[in-house]
Protein backbone atom coordinates (compact mmCIF):
# COMPACT_ATOMS: atom_id res chain seq x y z
CA UNK A 1 0.00 0.00 0.00
CA UNK A 2 1.12 3.55 -0.72
CA UNK A 3 0.83 5.97 2.21
CA UNK A 4 1.24 9.67 1.51
CA UNK A 5 1.85 12.13 4.35
CA UNK A 6 1.43 15.90 4.22
CA UNK A 7 2.76 18.08 7.01
CA UNK A 8 1.15 21.52 6.92
CA UNK A 9 3.35 22.81 9.75
CA UNK A 10 5.53 25.77 8.84
CA UNK A 11 7.82 28.27 10.49
CA UNK A 12 11.47 29.15 10.74
CA UNK A 13 12.45 25.89 12.41
CA UNK A 14 14.63 22.96 11.42
CA UNK A 15 12.25 20.55 13.18
CA UNK A 16 9.21 20.53 15.46
CA UNK A 17 7.74 18.13 18.00
CA UNK A 18 4.56 17.95 15.92
CA UNK A 19 6.50 16.00 13.26
CA UNK A 20 7.39 13.08 15.52
CA UNK A 21 4.03 11.31 15.19
CA UNK A 22 3.89 11.17 11.40
CA UNK A 23 7.59 10.30 11.25
CA UNK A 24 6.97 7.31 13.52
CA UNK A 25 3.98 6.37 11.36
CA UNK A 26 6.17 6.45 8.25
CA UNK A 27 8.94 4.36 9.79
CA UNK A 28 6.47 1.75 11.08
CA UNK A 29 4.76 1.56 7.69
CA UNK A 30 8.09 1.10 5.90
CA UNK A 31 9.04 -1.70 8.32
CA UNK A 32 5.69 -3.32 7.56
CA UNK A 33 6.36 -3.36 3.82
CA UNK A 34 4.36 -0.32 2.71
CA UNK A 35 5.61 2.48 0.49
CA UNK A 36 5.66 5.92 2.11
CA UNK A 37 6.14 9.43 0.76
CA UNK A 38 5.99 12.67 2.72
CA UNK A 39 5.48 16.29 1.64
CA UNK A 40 6.91 18.75 4.15
CA UNK A 41 8.51 22.15 4.29
CA UNK A 42 12.06 22.30 2.99
CA UNK A 43 13.79 23.09 6.29
CA UNK A 44 12.19 20.00 7.85
CA UNK A 45 13.11 17.90 4.82
CA UNK A 46 16.77 18.91 5.20
CA UNK A 47 16.84 18.15 8.92
CA UNK A 48 18.98 15.24 10.19
CA UNK A 49 15.72 14.04 11.78
CA UNK A 50 14.77 12.75 8.32
CA UNK A 51 17.91 10.66 7.76
CA UNK A 52 16.46 7.46 9.20
CA UNK A 53 13.28 7.85 7.14
CA UNK A 54 15.25 8.17 3.91
CA UNK A 55 17.56 5.29 4.82
CA UNK A 56 14.50 3.07 5.40
CA UNK A 57 13.30 3.79 1.86
CA UNK A 58 10.90 6.68 2.43
CA UNK A 59 10.42 9.26 -0.31
CA UNK A 60 10.57 12.97 0.50
CA UNK A 61 8.87 15.72 -1.51
CA UNK A 62 10.04 19.02 0.04
CA UNK A 63 8.20 22.25 -0.55
CA UNK A 64 8.87 25.90 0.13
CA UNK A 65 6.33 28.32 1.46
CA UNK A 66 4.96 30.13 -1.59
CA UNK A 67 6.06 33.64 -2.41
CA UNK A 68 3.51 36.28 -3.39
CA UNK A 69 3.48 35.20 -7.04
CA UNK A 70 3.01 31.53 -6.18
CA UNK A 71 0.20 32.43 -3.80
CA UNK A 72 -1.55 34.17 -6.65
CA UNK A 73 -0.96 31.14 -8.86
CA UNK A 74 -2.26 28.88 -6.06
CA UNK A 75 -5.39 30.98 -5.74
CA UNK A 76 -5.99 30.57 -9.48
CA UNK A 77 -5.39 26.83 -9.29
CA UNK A 78 -2.31 27.08 -11.50
CA UNK A 79 0.35 26.03 -8.98
CA UNK A 80 0.53 23.34 -6.29
CA UNK A 81 3.23 22.20 -3.89
CA UNK A 82 1.69 18.72 -3.94
CA UNK A 83 1.85 17.81 -7.62
CA UNK A 84 4.58 15.21 -7.03
CA UNK A 85 2.50 13.48 -4.38
CA UNK A 86 -0.56 13.49 -6.64
CA UNK A 87 1.45 11.84 -9.45
CA UNK A 88 2.72 9.25 -6.95
CA UNK A 89 -0.95 8.18 -6.44
CA UNK A 90 -1.17 7.25 -2.75
CA UNK A 91 -3.82 4.86 -1.47
CA UNK A 92 -3.96 6.67 1.89
CA UNK A 93 -3.24 10.33 2.56
CA UNK A 94 -2.47 11.46 6.11
CA UNK A 95 -2.51 15.22 6.78
CA UNK A 96 -0.75 16.43 9.94
CA UNK A 97 -1.04 19.93 11.40
CA UNK A 98 -3.57 22.38 12.75
CA UNK A 99 -7.26 21.75 12.03
CA UNK A 100 -7.74 25.00 10.09
CA UNK A 101 -4.75 24.74 7.77
CA UNK A 102 -6.29 22.56 5.02
CA UNK A 103 -8.76 25.37 4.33
CA UNK A 104 -6.38 28.32 4.41
CA UNK A 105 -3.66 26.64 2.31
CA UNK A 106 -5.37 26.70 -1.09
CA UNK A 107 -3.24 24.03 -2.75
CA UNK A 108 -3.82 21.68 0.21
CA UNK A 109 -7.54 22.30 -0.17
CA UNK A 110 -7.46 21.60 -3.90
CA UNK A 111 -5.36 18.47 -3.45
CA UNK A 112 -7.73 17.01 -0.86
CA UNK A 113 -10.82 17.85 -2.90
CA UNK A 114 -9.41 16.01 -5.91
CA UNK A 115 -7.76 13.10 -4.08
CA UNK A 116 -9.67 9.77 -4.20
CA UNK A 117 -7.49 8.16 -1.51
CA UNK A 118 -8.59 7.33 2.02
CA UNK A 119 -7.98 10.50 4.06
CA UNK A 120 -6.76 10.59 7.65
CA UNK A 121 -6.12 13.75 9.66
CA UNK A 122 -3.73 14.13 12.59
CA UNK A 123 -4.75 17.22 14.60
CA UNK A 124 -1.59 18.35 16.38
CA UNK A 125 -3.18 21.20 18.30
CA UNK A 126 -6.23 23.43 18.48
CA UNK A 127 -7.13 26.76 19.97
CA UNK A 128 -10.07 29.13 20.26
CA UNK A 129 -10.35 31.22 17.12
CA UNK A 130 -8.41 28.93 14.81
CA UNK A 131 -11.63 28.02 12.98
CA UNK A 132 -13.84 31.07 12.51
CA UNK A 133 -16.20 32.20 9.78
CA UNK A 134 -19.00 30.44 7.94
CA UNK A 135 -17.03 29.50 4.81
CA UNK A 136 -14.17 27.77 6.66
CA UNK A 137 -16.62 26.00 8.97
CA UNK A 138 -18.68 24.64 6.10
CA UNK A 139 -15.67 23.41 4.14
CA UNK A 140 -13.91 21.90 7.16
CA UNK A 141 -17.14 20.31 8.40
CA UNK A 142 -17.40 18.51 5.07
CA UNK A 143 -13.69 17.59 5.04
CA UNK A 144 -13.65 16.10 8.52
CA UNK A 145 -17.12 14.61 8.14
CA UNK A 146 -15.94 12.37 5.28
CA UNK A 147 -12.53 11.57 6.80
CA UNK A 148 -11.76 7.91 7.35
CA UNK A 149 -10.16 8.80 10.67
CA UNK A 150 -9.34 11.90 12.74
CA UNK A 151 -6.52 11.47 15.26
CA UNK A 152 -6.35 14.10 18.00
CA UNK A 153 -3.49 14.22 20.49
CA UNK A 154 -5.88 15.25 23.29
CA UNK A 155 -9.54 14.93 24.18
CA UNK A 156 -9.76 18.69 24.66
CA UNK A 157 -8.67 19.28 21.06
CA UNK A 158 -11.35 16.87 19.81
CA UNK A 159 -14.12 18.45 21.90
CA UNK A 160 -13.11 21.93 20.74
CA UNK A 161 -13.05 20.84 17.08
CA UNK A 162 -16.59 19.51 17.30
CA UNK A 163 -17.79 22.76 18.88
CA UNK A 164 -16.00 24.84 16.25
CA UNK A 165 -17.72 22.86 13.51
CA UNK A 166 -21.04 22.38 15.34
CA UNK A 167 -20.84 18.75 14.27
CA UNK A 168 -20.37 15.33 15.83
CA UNK A 169 -17.33 13.62 14.32
CA UNK A 170 -17.73 9.88 14.70
CA UNK A 171 -14.31 8.69 13.54
CA UNK A 172 -12.16 10.41 16.16
CA UNK A 173 -9.34 8.59 17.97
CA UNK A 174 -7.42 10.29 20.79
CA UNK A 175 -3.78 9.24 20.78
CA UNK A 176 -1.14 11.19 22.72
CA UNK A 177 2.13 12.17 21.15
CA UNK A 178 4.80 9.43 21.23
CA UNK A 179 7.94 9.18 23.34
CA UNK A 180 11.08 9.41 21.23
CA UNK A 181 12.88 6.98 23.52
CA UNK A 182 11.37 4.95 26.37
CA UNK A 183 13.29 4.71 29.62
CA UNK A 184 13.38 1.69 31.92
CA UNK A 185 13.35 3.99 34.96
CA UNK A 186 13.12 7.71 35.68
CA UNK A 187 16.33 9.69 35.70
CA UNK A 188 17.99 10.10 39.11
CA UNK A 189 16.54 13.05 41.01
CA UNK A 190 18.67 16.18 40.91
CA UNK A 191 19.26 17.32 44.45
CA UNK A 192 19.68 20.99 45.30
CA UNK A 193 22.75 22.21 43.44
CA UNK A 194 24.59 25.48 43.05
CA UNK A 195 22.07 27.92 41.62
CA UNK A 196 19.23 26.50 43.66
CA UNK A 197 15.93 25.08 42.43
CA UNK A 198 15.99 24.28 38.73
CA UNK A 199 13.02 25.20 36.52
CA UNK A 200 13.02 24.62 32.76
CA UNK A 201 10.79 25.18 29.74
CA UNK A 202 11.25 23.16 26.56
CA UNK A 203 9.50 24.65 23.56
CA UNK A 204 9.64 27.06 20.67
CA UNK A 205 10.62 30.63 21.44
CA UNK A 206 7.15 31.75 20.37
CA UNK A 207 5.25 33.54 23.09
CA UNK A 208 1.83 33.52 21.41
CA UNK A 209 1.79 29.72 21.82
CA UNK A 210 4.24 28.88 24.60
CA UNK A 211 3.64 31.84 26.93
CA UNK A 212 7.21 32.55 28.02
CA UNK A 213 6.21 36.22 28.40
CA UNK A 214 3.59 35.40 31.03
CA UNK A 215 6.02 33.20 32.96
CA UNK A 216 8.62 35.98 33.00
CA UNK A 217 6.02 38.41 34.30
CA UNK A 218 5.12 35.98 37.09
CA UNK A 219 8.78 35.54 38.07
CA UNK A 220 9.18 39.34 38.16
CA UNK A 221 7.31 39.35 41.47
CA UNK A 222 9.74 40.73 44.12
CA UNK A 223 9.47 37.52 46.17
CA UNK A 224 11.36 35.57 43.52
CA UNK A 225 14.32 37.97 43.52
CA UNK A 226 15.11 36.96 47.09
CA UNK A 227 15.11 33.20 46.38
CA UNK A 228 17.66 30.67 45.13
CA UNK A 229 16.40 29.38 41.76
CA UNK A 230 17.09 29.33 38.03
CA UNK A 231 14.89 28.99 34.95
CA UNK A 232 16.38 27.70 31.68
CA UNK A 233 14.53 27.96 28.37
CA UNK A 234 15.46 25.35 25.75
CA UNK A 235 14.40 25.91 22.16
CA UNK A 236 14.60 28.22 19.17
CA UNK A 237 12.19 30.43 17.33
CA UNK A 238 11.17 33.88 16.12
CA UNK A 239 10.69 35.47 19.54
CA UNK A 240 14.17 34.79 20.92
CA UNK A 241 15.21 38.46 20.84
CA UNK A 242 11.90 39.56 22.40
CA UNK A 243 12.28 37.05 25.24
CA UNK A 244 15.83 38.27 25.89
CA UNK A 245 14.50 41.83 25.99
CA UNK A 246 11.81 40.81 28.49
CA UNK A 247 14.41 39.15 30.71
CA UNK A 248 16.28 42.48 30.86
CA UNK A 249 13.05 44.47 31.23
CA UNK A 250 12.08 42.49 34.33
CA UNK A 251 15.64 42.46 35.70
CA UNK A 252 15.87 38.67 35.67
CA UNK A 253 19.27 38.22 33.98
CA UNK A 254 20.66 36.52 37.09
CA UNK A 255 17.90 33.92 37.19
CA UNK A 256 17.00 33.19 33.55
CA UNK A 257 19.03 31.60 30.72
CA UNK A 258 18.11 30.93 27.08
CA UNK A 259 20.05 27.76 26.32
CA UNK A 260 19.01 27.16 22.69
CA UNK A 261 17.82 23.93 21.13
CA UNK A 262 18.81 20.59 22.67
CA UNK A 263 17.50 17.41 21.07
CA UNK A 264 18.53 14.99 23.83
CA UNK A 265 15.72 15.33 26.36
CA UNK A 266 17.56 13.13 28.89
CA UNK A 267 20.43 15.62 28.88
CA UNK A 268 17.99 18.42 29.66
CA UNK A 269 16.22 16.64 32.49
CA UNK A 270 19.39 15.33 34.05
CA UNK A 271 20.07 18.98 34.90
CA UNK A 272 16.54 20.24 35.68
CA UNK A 273 13.83 19.58 38.26
CA UNK A 274 10.51 21.22 37.30
CA UNK A 275 8.98 21.78 33.84
CA UNK A 276 6.97 24.97 33.29
CA UNK A 277 4.60 25.08 30.29
CA UNK A 278 2.22 28.01 30.62
CA UNK A 279 1.05 27.58 27.02
CA UNK A 280 -1.78 29.54 25.44
CA UNK A 281 -2.43 26.85 22.84
CA UNK A 282 -1.43 23.18 22.73
CA UNK A 283 -2.18 19.76 21.40
CA UNK A 284 -0.36 17.60 23.91
CA UNK A 285 3.19 18.86 24.25
CA UNK A 286 5.77 16.23 23.31
CA UNK A 287 8.16 18.08 25.61
CA UNK A 288 5.81 17.43 28.55
CA UNK A 289 5.49 13.73 27.73
CA UNK A 290 9.29 13.45 27.70
CA UNK A 291 9.93 15.44 30.88
CA UNK A 292 7.36 13.38 32.78
CA UNK A 293 8.93 10.17 31.45
CA UNK A 294 12.25 11.38 32.85
CA UNK A 295 10.59 11.63 36.26
CA UNK A 296 10.10 15.38 36.40
CA UNK A 297 6.91 17.07 37.60
CA UNK A 298 5.43 20.00 35.72
CA UNK A 299 3.51 23.24 36.02
CA UNK A 300 1.13 23.41 33.05
CA UNK A 301 -1.71 25.63 31.92
CA UNK A 302 -5.12 24.16 31.18
CA UNK A 303 -4.41 24.16 27.47
CA UNK A 304 -4.93 21.30 25.02
CA UNK A 305 -4.21 17.96 26.63
CA UNK A 306 -1.45 18.94 29.04
CA UNK A 307 -3.84 18.96 31.98
CA UNK A 308 -5.32 15.62 30.83
CA UNK A 309 -1.94 13.94 31.20
CA UNK A 310 -0.57 15.81 34.22
CA UNK A 311 -2.79 15.62 37.30
CA UNK A 312 -2.86 18.58 39.66
CA UNK A 313 -1.30 17.74 43.00
CA UNK A 314 -0.17 14.31 41.79
CA UNK A 315 2.27 14.72 38.90
CA UNK A 316 2.64 18.48 39.27
CA UNK A 317 0.41 21.55 39.13
CA UNK A 318 -2.27 22.80 36.75
CA UNK A 319 -2.74 26.54 36.15
CA UNK A 320 -6.38 27.39 35.46
CA UNK A 321 -5.65 30.37 33.25
CA UNK A 322 -2.84 32.01 31.31
CA UNK A 323 -2.28 35.29 33.10
CA UNK A 324 0.68 36.04 35.32
CA UNK A 325 -1.34 36.46 38.52
CA UNK A 326 -2.88 32.98 38.34
CA UNK A 327 0.44 31.44 37.31
CA UNK A 328 2.16 33.29 40.16
CA UNK A 329 -0.18 31.71 42.70
CA UNK A 330 0.62 28.22 41.38
CA UNK A 331 4.36 28.92 41.29
CA UNK A 332 4.15 29.99 44.92
CA UNK A 333 2.25 26.82 45.84
CA UNK A 334 4.86 24.71 44.05
CA UNK A 335 7.72 26.54 45.77
CA UNK A 336 6.22 25.93 49.21
CA UNK A 337 5.77 22.23 48.37
CA UNK A 338 9.13 21.64 46.69
CA UNK A 339 9.98 18.81 49.08
CA UNK A 340 7.23 16.82 47.29
CA UNK A 341 8.65 17.30 43.77
CA UNK A 342 10.67 14.10 43.75
CA UNK A 343 7.58 12.04 44.63
CA UNK A 344 5.54 13.86 42.02
CA UNK A 345 8.24 13.09 39.46
CA UNK A 346 8.00 9.37 40.18
CA UNK A 347 4.23 9.57 39.74
CA UNK A 348 4.75 11.43 36.46
CA UNK A 349 6.97 8.61 35.16
CA UNK A 350 4.33 6.01 36.00
CA UNK A 351 1.57 8.15 34.49
CA UNK A 352 3.26 8.50 31.10
CA UNK A 353 4.33 4.87 31.02
CA UNK A 354 0.73 3.75 31.45
CA UNK A 355 -0.72 6.33 29.02
CA UNK A 356 1.54 6.14 25.95
CA UNK A 357 1.38 2.65 24.35
CA UNK A 358 4.66 0.73 24.25
CA UNK A 359 3.77 -0.51 20.76
CA UNK A 360 2.91 3.02 19.68
CA UNK A 361 4.02 2.67 16.05
CA UNK A 362 1.87 -0.40 15.50
CA UNK A 363 -1.17 1.21 17.18
CA UNK A 364 -0.77 4.34 15.05
CA UNK A 365 -0.39 2.41 11.80
CA UNK A 366 -3.44 0.25 12.56
CA UNK A 367 -5.45 3.40 13.32
CA UNK A 368 -4.46 5.08 10.05
CA UNK A 369 -5.13 1.98 7.95
CA UNK A 370 -8.54 1.48 9.48
CA UNK A 371 -8.30 -1.27 12.09
CA UNK A 372 -7.87 0.98 15.13
CA UNK A 373 -10.96 1.52 17.30
CA UNK A 374 -12.75 4.86 17.44
CA UNK A 375 -13.41 6.98 20.49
Amino acid sequence: MRIGIISTVGGSYSWAGSEEMWKLLGLEALRSGHEVAVCLQESFALSPEMNGFREAGGRVFPYRHPNWWQRRMNAAGLHSRFGALAKWRPDVVCVSGGPEQPYWQKDVRDFLEGCPARQVHIIQGNEEGWIAGDAPRRWLRDLYGRAARIICVSQANAVLLERQLAAKLGMVRVLPNPIRGRLAAPLPWLEMAEGGVRFATVGRYEVISKGQDVTLEAFADPRWKSRDWHWTLYGSGPDEEYIRELVKYYGLERWVTLAGFERDFTKIWSAEQMHILCSRGEGLALALVESMFCGRPGIVSRSGGNHELLRDGVDGYVVHGTNSYILGEVLERAWQERETWRRKGLDAFERVGSTVPEDYGAVLLETVLGSGTSG
